[in-house]
């Protein structure tokens, strides 16, 4: 999927909008090129200022109309009806602020044939790319790549009704998990099913229940009371673990409150989230990703190829090792490296565990005599990280991030904190990577991983790739 979640979906119509508003200038001029031949070479885009100006006029004129008919909604995803009349309207703003450009300016662009051809191109382009958008997001809700695994905290009327709301509308992207509460305070009816509308741990186990099972989002929906007295302790527990939280409150009890596009029932809601939470920076974070691995892995291909064989030659089993490791909001993954230890490394390291040389979770020995002569070259030089490329182009990691631990180490997290890492993708390398690498000790390796999580930033992971360059070529701290 070329997107993560229906707020990643509108951010790339957004980039989609500009795109084809662009292309859709590009062929009206062909096309009243081609309608009217006798004012061709008036029709002809031209690198003058008139028409940069009507250039620039389509997309600001984009950028500044659209939202302005709710085309960058959930709600608009999702209503066919609603997009076709939002979208026509939205063109047709655009062509209006054309119009005005050209009474100023005068290119010789704007042809009555031009506009009419960009305003159909447009139109008929909007729409497409919006039933597109919305048949994947269909697609992969179905197949439940975009729903959210959801709590909701408390089992109040408005509670229920929210549960209910996710059970009965999976299309919004949602899959209800259960409710956490010391007990209902109202008696559930007319409940869909037993088995998902269920209790799922007390308020005191909300920590207990986010540690052990994959969770998105914590919705909160308790009474004011209830707010006041345990609200801090709910929302710092989701923090610690990197999941967001969603309060839903009504201060105000109106008999029909205005409904907001992607909050819960229409009641007014507060999101509190520790992730990477602008969107159109992800979206720049992902095209570096594919952009960097891609290339990285047609280059480095015949690298590739004769450490592959190399591996291959020296030791028996495959050169490739594989492993689940635990990424993003604690889901499991399959992670890639060359194999640098013998084939039945994973049995040996029980004996091992004795002589680990890491303080905390993580095991690491320097001279692990598991390593192969060819692994602990591969090793010291990170070539036996070049595969998790692939991790990357896949989505299941990033070039920048927390290092993915194995669930052995995940399992040894003895605190909370560190396990806001979670709340974004593992890469390749990181702050600790470049501080040290394996000589960092394990506490201040989390703190680094928790610091990448507050401060993230596109330019941030320039900086962390351009530093990584120095330090593997350096060949310190691997081992």
């Amino acid at each position: 999927m070329p997107f993560a979640s229906r707020q990643g979906a509108i951010t790339w119509l957004r980039a989609l909008d500009l795109a084809l508003a662009a292309l859709s200038l590009v062929v009206a001029a062909a096309v009243s090129t081609a309608l009217t031949p006798e004012t061709a070479s008036a029709a002809h885009l031209h690198l003058d200022a008139a028409s940069l100006a009507l250039f620039l006029g389509v997309l600001v004129g984009t950028a500044s109309v659209f939202p302005l008919f709710g085309l960058y909604t959930e709600t608009a995803l999702y209503n066919r009806r609603e997009t076709l009349k939002g979208t026509i309207k939205a063109v047709t703003g655009v062509v209006m602020v054309l119009l005005v450009t050209a009474a100023v300016l005068r290119p010789p662009l704007a042809t009555p044939a031009f506009l009419a051809a960009y305003w159909f191109l447009a139109a008929a382009g909007g729409v497409a790319v919006r039933l597109m958008i919305r048949r994947l997001l269909f697609l992969g809700e179905a197949q439940g790549l975009l729903r959210r695994r959801t709590l909701v905290v408390g089992t109040g009327a408005r509670a229920q009704d929210i549960a209910r709301e996710m059970l009965a509308h999976p299309e919004h992207g949602r899959r209800f998990l259960g409710f956490v509460a010391d007990g209902w305070e109202v008696s559930p009816s007319n409940d869909p099913a037993p088995e998902t509308f269920r209790l799922v741990a007390p308020l005191d186990g909300l920590t207990g229940y986010l540690r052990a099972h994959v969770v998105d989002e914590a919705v909160i929906c308790l009474s004011l009371e209830q707010l006041c007295t345990t609200a801090t302790g709910l929302v710092s527990a989701c923090e610690e673990q990197g999941v967001s939280v969603t309060v839903v409150t009504r201060l105000f009890e109106l008999k029909n409150p205005h409904n907001r596009p992607g909050g819960h029932g229409g009641e007014v809601s507060v999101t509190i989230s520790n992730t990477l939470a602008d969107e159109r920076e992800r979206i720049v974070k992902r095209f570096l990703d594919v952009a960097v691995s891609l290339t990285a892995l047609v280059v480095l291909s015949p690298l590739l190829a004769a450490v592959w064989g190399l591996i291959r030659l020296t030791s028996p089993g495959p050169a490739l090792f594989s492993q689940d490791r635990v990424g993003l909001g604690k889901r499991i993954f399959k992670f890639y490296k060359f194999r640098t230890m013998v084939q039945n490394a994973a049995a040996m390291q029980e004996e091992l565990e004795a002589q680990n040389e890491m303080d905390g979770a993580i095991f690491k020995i320097k001279n692990d005599p598991r390593v192969t002569p060819l692994g602990r070259w591969l090793r010291r030089t990170s070539i036996d990280e070049l595969p998790q490329l692939v991790n990357v182009l896949r989505g299941d990691m990033s070039l920048v991030g927390p290092r993915p631990l194995p669930l052995r180490d995940v399992e040894r997290i003895e605190k909370d904190w560190p396990r806001r890492r979670f709340g974004v993708k593992p890469g390749i390398t990181c702050l600790w990577q470049i501080s040290g690498r394996n000589n960092t000790p394990f506490e201040r390796m989390m703190e680094l991983d928790i610091e990448y999580v507050d401060t993230w930033s596109v330019a941030m992971d320039i900086r962390i790739l351009l530093r990584t360059i120095p330090v593997v070529l350096s060949m310190r701290g691997a081992y």
